[in-house]
């Protein structure tokens, strides 16, 4: 059983948003089991499974995790967590606390303890790794980077966390078939959006592309869309001052300019043309 079990002084808990106790990357054996009762542990237990297979338990049932799933105790919770016998997991894992983290999560609806699927896990490991290394090389050095670096897991775990109770967890291939599309589906933001055609492209009726598309990414396929057309307008704002609110809109798939400030004032809460003024002078520059 590898273990690498890192671990910090407990600080003030209102002093960061969020900062560890201890972290750790393990890789496991069988008989890796977790029970603790209700009261018996004040920090957040966040797990990330990297692989193999383990499971947790709660109101009585378990529930199997595997690889890219994780799950996050609330402090005082009961914990009843696990190895799988024959094919015990390898797991990344944080206890941390802070100063309004619970109220955050609820307002997000994270209001109870349940395992969660990512819809992609890249990044959230990436985080974690950062993590395990600022504190391997630094300890308590650079307080405030260790609570950066916390907050960085805390957020990809909000973003990619969808929650697993049985219609709720599809295969990975579509949540990888989705993702695929994102690139393509942004460059040609501009242009005319015709669902059935995409569904077929990602093999798929247009009911499933969209409930996928919204498991997948977080958001609907029309969300994305207007996320890309209003980034592209913002750009076209400030780099192409000699273009009119009019062309802006046509170039960012609005047919017309009055839809375009409508959708624009929704995203931004401003006008168009307030957000050019307010960034005259300006040019995004793309490194």
């Amino acid at each position: 059983m590898f273990q690498n079990h890192l671990t910090l002084p407990l600080l003030n808990r209102g002093r960061f948003y969020c900062f560890p106790e201890s972290a750790g990357h393990y890789i496991t054996t069988r008989e890796h089991e977790v029970r603790r009762p209700a009261g018996a542990m004040q920090e957040f237990n966040f797990h990330f499974v990297v692989s193999g297979q383990g499971y947790i338990e709660r109101d009585g049932k378990r529930q199997e995790l595997g690889p890219g799933d994780c799950f996050l105790y609330f402090p005082g919770d009961k914990q009843a967590y696990g190895a799988h016998p024959e094919h015990p997991w390898e797991i990344k894992w944080i206890h941390f606390y802070g100063s309004a983290v619970a109220a955050d999560l609820k307002e997000r609806g994270f209001h109870r303890s349940v395992a969660r699927r990512l819809r992609t896990s890249a990044g959230l490991e990436a985080r974690i790794d950062e993590l395990l290394g600022e504190i391997g090389r630094h300890k308590l050095l650079h307080p405030s980077r260790v609570s950066m670096l916390t907050y960085g897991v805390l957020a990809e775990f909000i973003e990619q966390a969808a929650p697993m109770n049985g219609a709720g967890a599809g295969p990975a291939t579509n949540v990888e078939r989705m993702l695929a599309l994102l690139p393509e589906l942004q460059a040609s933001a501009a242009e005319p959006f015709e669902l059935d055609v995409w569904a077929a492209r990602a093999g798929t009726n247009r009911y499933a592309f969209c409930r996928l598309f919204r498991r997948a990414v977080g958001q609907t396929p029309l969300a994305f869309l207007t996320m890309c057309r209003i980034q592209r307008a913002k750009a076209l704002l400030v780099e192409r001052p000699e273009l009119g609110i009019g062309e802006i809109a046509r170039r960012s798939g609005y047919e017309t300019a009055s839809y375009f400030n409508k959708r624009f004032q929704e995203s931004e809460n401003m006008t168009p043309t307030a957000y050019r003024q307010r960034f005259a002078g300006t040019r995004v520059f793309r490194i």
